[in-house]
């Protein structure tokens, strides 16, 4: 792919995931997709579970920059929640081969993102 290419497949993909349009994340998303996040590892369903437990906390996604050379992209944005968390800037880096993510890296700092998995855990809880 080229830059441009990639920057509107990062954009799409943040979009969906702000969304709340998992159907379409899974379609952006390579078969074989690699995820790296916190020093784990994960496939594409893995990924998506992930996605899935996050969105009851997620209001939006506001995109502040895309960049992209190549095959590799990468988003800055704010993920907005309804906890205490606010919103809590995020990186993620992507690289696309024909159309499709490939790999995934998130960037956050997870001190900031704590009270989002505490309240999830809460209305878990009941």
């Amino acid at each position: 792919m080229n830059g441009p290419d990639t920057a509107r497949l990062a954009r799409r993909y943040i979009e969906a995931v702000g969304e709340h349009d998992l159907d379409a994340v899974d379609g952006m998303l390579d078969d074989d997709v690699s995820a790296v996040f916190a020093g784990g590892r994960f496939g594409k369903a893995e990924w998506l579970a992930a996605l899935k437990r996050l969105l009851p906390a997620l209001i939006r996604n506001d995109i502040r920059d895309v960049f992209a050379e190549g095959d590799r992209g990468c988003v800055v944005y704010d993920f907005v929640t309804d906890t205490p968390a606010g919103a809590v800037a995020c990186v993620e880096v992507i690289t696309a081969h024909d159309d499709a993510i490939v790999s995934i890296e998130l960037l956050l700092d997870r001190v900031a993102f704590a009270p989002v998995n505490e309240a999830l855990a809460q209305r878990a809880a009941g």
